[in-house]
């Protein structure tokens, strides 16, 4: 007797990922859907009994995992295809969202911008507060010495070790670690948006 054919097996798990497709576009989730169920269908042989679709479901892993590595791929691919600064930390933080990989280089990337924010900050409000902005030694109350970079408030005791060189050099610095974080977000972006091949080579 013929196997009996069982397609709501494989339905009812191309609705689960589907479900946790909602960040992307309708058309971007219907072409997960295809290519999962062209990879499935491929890997059956035709051969749709419960048995057969179970084990080629298996071998893909849970929905929401599949879920998941296909928001991830896909986000990539469209965050590497415009590149700019805005972009790419726009597609970090969405890619945040999926937590691993994601999450930590957006923490990275938030810190190098900070950093780059901190010296531009202060080389663009210098003439503004010369006797408050700049790159400070002060001491401590342990009598030790310590750098500060920013504003500080009025008669701050301590010395500006950079005086009004803190605008060239502050400007210098902040775009060389705006334009290296860029750099490092879109490398990282472009190698999971590598991963992702229309054909539906990206399922594992």
């Amino acid at each position: 007797m013929a196997n009996v054919a069982h397609p709501e097996l494989l339905d009812k798990y191309l609705q689960t990922v589907e479900g946790h497709l909602k960040a992307l576009p309708l058309e971007d989730r219907l072409e997960v859907v295809r290519e999962l169920r062209s990879h499935v269908l491929d890997r059956v042989k035709g051969d749709l009994s419960g048995a057969n679709v179970a084990a080629a479901l298996a071998t893909l892993g849970q929905p929401q995992e599949i879920a998941r590595i296909n928001l991830r791929m896909r986000m990539a691919a469209a965050g590497g295809e415009r590149s700019t600064p805005l972009t790419a930390a726009h597609t970090l933080t969405r890619l945040a969202a999926l937590g691993g990989q994601g999450l930590l280089m957006f923490l990275l990337s938030l810190s190098g911008y900070a950093f780059a924010g901190c010296w531009l900050f202060t080389a663009f409000t210098k003439p503004f507060a010369p006797d408050r902005v700049g790159l400070w030694l002060l001491p401590s109350a342990s009598g030790d010495m310590s750098l500060s970079l920013g504003r500080h408030g009025a008669g701050v005791i301590g010395h500006d070790v950079l005086g009004w060189w803190i605008i060239p050099i502050g400007l210098t610095i902040g775009f060389v670690c705006v334009f290296a974080t860029y750099r490092f977000d879109l490398r990282f972006i472009r190698r999971l948006a590598r991963n992702h091949i229309p054909s539906g080579r990206s399922l594992p």
